[in-house]
């Protein structure tokens, strides 16, 4: 491109950023990158990025926050167009002004892209950049008398660290503690939601020798909850670098105040990682040590609380031993069952499944059974469908005898509950359970009431029962499933008034043919599909045709029975006045003729 022809680009588009219509200028700013590679990164450093660098300095209120938050996007951005990457640092300098901003997100976004800005670069660059700029910004930064360039500099802590000299590195762990330390609480707020981040770049030694007191002062701040959640994340990073005997000098009391600070927060945030912090002390230290805490926030005042802390059991069952779990927090399920919170006795509900399975059949028959049952009657219809969704697990864990005498009724009305989720959750469950009676109880218990959801009114149940046949007919033999089940599925047919019935029962056929033979089905099925074909409903018309399509194509039916009786209703529907009847007769006999 010509010289003049450049320059004009660079003129023009200095004046669109200096005009009054803001909407524009932010527009233009986005669209620097174009212009940086027309004309070239040598221009680009030394014109486009100082002019934007002018372009965002002024007093506060003076330069729009949005238009500060799209310099520090597109600044990221203009690292793909200087050039060398040793020209990253003429892009920092000017995000780091902007990290100084009254406007959060502007800062933030200024953070993150100093932060992609120094990973961007190759790794030997990457130690230059971090180790000759960024640790003199983050300094500077650290120093400002805004507390906002405070609260920015704790945002660059960890990245800088990662690529600092040792002795730089010392630098930053004062900086870090003395950010910690800050009389201003947005300026510690900012630190401690760092600290995890910063504990993860930091050598264990330097943690207990430099940053643990400051870690443990600022857990016990009474100012801000939010200090003290961050602690507790941070605790969370401690517990895995940190061995036994560290962890209960230094961690542990944290955890155990968490379950007990006046904030509500607080104690939230332990019962949503209360499995986290298991798997970071193992075994040991959560049988001896984590268990009270834990039963404090199940028994806390707070349903959030309370809720939080009985769905996280599942994820902790591994980490706590059978007998721990019968001996501490199974005595809290009889409280916890009559809850007055819904939320509650339905998260109890949701986790009641997993830990029969863990407790075993003997534990889980005297202590959980009548809660389960409860549970199964609850007037709120999460808490039935929670459990039900565990029917299949419970039952495995309980066995047969015991459940045929004591949840099978239960099961059984649960079937018609007026809540359709919770008749699909038991359709659901239909597979398993049949594994566990066996054909003679299914037949005599479950069968009727399964093939009855055939007909129910929601689509979603009627689908659901379609696509567990196939699983209850490969339970069984096949043999039980052509002589015993077929019959009653295909009567349904007859049965029905309402077409979606019918159309159910030939949605099913493709499920139960997976276990017949081409004899059998020419024997049960064609009469059917023959009769189908000629409904005076054109859905059940097509929707014959497609499961003839679909028997052709899986190479279920004899020649004979395609070309004597397939075909010649197939051939009468393509003029069928239905136009849908006669696409899908047409693909169907596409699909014969490759037979």
């Amino acid at each position: 491109m010509a010289v003049d022809t450049i320059q004009e680009a660079i003129d023009f588009f200095k004046s669109e950023i200096k005009g009054d219509d803001l909407p524009r200028r932010v527009e233009d700013v986005h669209k620097v990158k174009w212009i940086a590679g027309t004309i070239g990164p040598h221009k680009t450093v030394n014109d486009i990025i100082p002019f934007l660098h002018e372009s965002q300095k002024g007093l506060p209120g003076e330069v729009d926050d949005e238009f500060m938050h799209a310099l520090a996007e597109e600044y990221y951005t203009l690292a793909d167009y200087v050039g060398d990457e040793s020209n990253f640092e003429a892009l920092l300098h000017p995000l780091a002004h902007l990290a100084t901003q009254e406007e959060t997100v502007v800062r933030d976004k200024a953070v993150e892209s100093i932060c992609a800005i120094v990973m961007k670069a190759s790794d030997k660059t990457r130690v230059q950049l971090t180790q000759k700029v960024v640790f003199g910004l983050v300094q500077s930064l650290s120093e400002g008398e805004r507390f906002t360039s405070r609260v920015s500099a704790c945002g660059l802590l960890a990245t800088t660290y990662k690529f600092c000299e040792p002795h730089q590195k010392e630098e930053l762990r004062k900086i870090f503690n003395k950010l910690c330390a800050d009389d201003t609480p947005m300026v510690r707020r900012a630190a401690a939601s760092k600290m995890k981040d910063f504990f993860q770049v930091t050598e264990k030694p330097l943690i207990l020798k430099d940053l643990i007191n400051t870690f443990k002062t600022l857990a016990q701040d009474d100012t801000q909850d939010s200090i003290r959640v961050s602690c507790l994340n941070a605790a969370l990073e401690l517990a895995k670098v940190l061995n036994g005997d560290e962890n209960k000098t230094h961690t542990l009391i944290v955890v155990k105040a968490a379950a007990e600070d006046r904030s509500w927060r607080v104690r939230l945030s332990l019962a949503k990682q209360f499995d986290q912090l298991c798997a970071a002390f193992g075994p040991d230290i959560t049988s001896s040590f984590l268990l009270p805490p834990f039963i404090l926030l199940l028994r806390d005042f707070e349903q959030e609380v309370r809720t939080a802390a009985v769905l996280i059991i599942e994820k902790c069952a591994e980490y706590i031993s059978p007998d721990h779990i019968q001996n501490f927090i199974v005595p809290c399920f009889a409280n916890l069952g009559m809850d007055a919170a819904q939320s509650v006795r339905a998260a109890l509900a949701t986790v009641i499944g997993p830990v029969a399975q863990a407790l075993g059949r003997e534990p889980t028959q005297k202590h959980l059974l009548s809660l389960i049952l409860e549970l199964m009657r609850d007037e709120f219809h999460d808490v039935r469908l929670n459990v039900v969704k565990h029917a299949g697990q419970i039952c495995e864990v309980l066995g047969v005898d015991t459940l045929a005498h004591s949840l099978l009724n239960t099961i059984k009305d649960l079937m018609n509950d007026s809540q359709w989720r919770i008749r699909l959750s038991v359709v659901n469950q239909i597979p398993t359970l049949a594994k566990q009676f066996g054909a003679d109880m299914f037949q005599s218990k479950l069968e009727a009431l399964f093939i009855q959801s055939l007909n129910d009114s929601v689509f979603a149940v009627r689908e659901a029962t379609i696509n567990n046949i196939r699983l209850i007919a490969e339970t069984f033999e096949p043999q039980w499933t052509v002589e015993h089940l077929l019959p009653k599925i295909l009567d349904q047919y007859n049965k029905a008034t309402g077409y979606t019935y019918r159309m159910a029962t030939l949605h099913a056929i493709p499920q139960l043919s997976a276990v017949m033979t081409p004899e059998q089905i020419n024997q049960s099925i064609v009469p059917l599909l023959k009769k189908a074909l000629k409904d005076i409903v054109p859905n059940i018309r097509f929707a014959a045709a497609k499961t003839c399509a679909y028997l052709v194509e899986q190479d279920l039916l004899t020649p004979a029975i395609v070309n004597n009786d397939i075909r010649p209703a197939l051939e009468e529907l393509t003029s069928d006045t239905d136009i849908d009847v006669q696409y899908f007769a047409n693909q169907a006999l596409k699909k014969c003729n490759k037979a």
